[in-house]
Order: C-alpha cells, then structure tokens, then sequence
C-alpha cells in the first residue's frame, strides 16, 4: 500500500483544505465549491421543510381552534 503525504492549505473565503501534494489549484478550486453548493442546497432544503412545517402546524392549530371554541 502506497503512502500518500498531503499538505494543508487555507484558502481565503473557504477556510483550511487538505489535499495530496501537487494537486492542482483548479481540482481545489471545484472540490470547495462542490462542497459549499452542497452544504448551502441543504441549509435552504432544511429552512424551507422548518417553515412548511411551522406553517401546517399553524393552520392546523387555527382550524382546531376554531372548531373547538
């Protein structure tokens, strides 16, 4: 098994990478924006689900209320 060394290497805007010596700055420059697309899509997917949520739960409570009073 061959080992691989890797270097660290911070990036302004993105934060700390690791990667194996000599890759290139292009193949980093796609690997952080595959992984911030990534991460950004499924806060916006959790915040959209949260507010849905919320605003089923309160017609539901609305109707309830109605109904019950």
């Amino acid at each position: 098994m061959q080992h691989e060394s890797y270097e660290t290497i911070e990036v302004p805007g993105v934060g700390e990478l690791r990667a194996r010596v000599g890759t290139s700055t292009l193949e980093l420059a796609g690997a952080a924006k595959f992984w911030h697309d990534k991460y950004q899509s499924a806060r916006a997917d959790g915040f959209i689900g949260g507010v849905s949520i919320s605003a089923m739960f309160a017609l539901f409570a609305g109707v309830a209320y109605y109904f019950w009073s």
